[in-house]
């Protein structure tokens, strides 16, 4: 495993580059990020200009509670839809909450970072990461989805014995994925419908799991509440 530091135009970024799973905990121990705090995992990704407004208030909604709870936010650290509005929301407002992008290492670039894309599709390009992450966990993989299972563990070291939860907004299979693996670890997850793509198809089964709670991207408050309940608690527990 090794460590680099980012040179962002205005700022250097921390961020590491775990070979396998086993050294997580270590990745972690090496960005200087404390455990046991609430943790939320936010994932999704471009998204219609239609509902933009709708989702940079819930983005700034999700920034609020991660500041007022003293937690983490983890989420796919590239300059693209939910992920970009994250990094710069964060920003805009001067929150200093850890905000950790996970993301796999042949699929993005930096300054001066690699700019290679042979092992990718004909005419494909790296993602750049969006600069204003705090920290950053660049993991093997040659296509997205293969980060998903690393967020997850990521999201669980971090919590410890704190609550920890996962938000979708719009999202599409990779989100599907993440989704599953959350479930699988018992971490609940809320859903903003009316945002597209797989939130939507998710308010409408109504055979999903229990787990999972759908919640229009216009009920503000009931949304806060809802995140403030997944996350406020020391015991973890499902949200209902």
């Amino acid at each position: 495993m090794r460590t680099q530091t980012i040179n962002f135009p205005d700022h250097q970024t921390l961020c590491v580059f775990p070979d396998e799973p086993s050294n997580l905990e270590q990745a972690i121990s090496e960005l200087g990020l404390e455990t046991g705090r609430p943790v939320i995992v936010l994932i999704g990704g471009e998204f219609d200009e239609q509902q933009a407004d709708a989702i940079r208030r819930a983005i700034l909604h999700v920034c609020e509670l991660a500041d007022e709870q003293n937690g983490i936010v983890i989420c796919g650290g590239t300059d693209m839809g939910v992920m970009a509005e994250m990094g710069q929301i964060r920003s805009e407002k001067g929150y200093k909450f850890p905000l950790v992008g996970v993301a796999p290492e042949a699929m993005v670039t930096w300054p001066d970072g690699p700019h290679s894309g042979k092992f990718l599709g004909w005419g494909e390009k790296r993602w750049q990461l969006e600069p204003h992450y705090s920290h950053f966990i660049l993991v093997p993989g040659s296509q997205f989805g293969e980060e998903s299972s690393w967020i997850v563990d990521t999201a669980t070291l971090l919590s410890g014995e704190r609550r920890s939860v996962t938000i979708l907004i719009n999202g599409g299979e990779v989100s599907r994925k993440d989704i599953d693996l959350s479930l699988k670890k018992g971490r609940p997850v809320i859903a903003l419908s009316r945002t597209g793509r797989l939130a939507d198809e998710l308010a409408r089964d109504p055979d999903r799991n229990k787990l999972v709670a759908v919640i229009p991207v216009h009920s503000e408050q009931r949304f806060v509440e809802a995140i403030r309940a997944a996350i406020s608690l020391d015991e973890k527990s499902p949200v209902t």
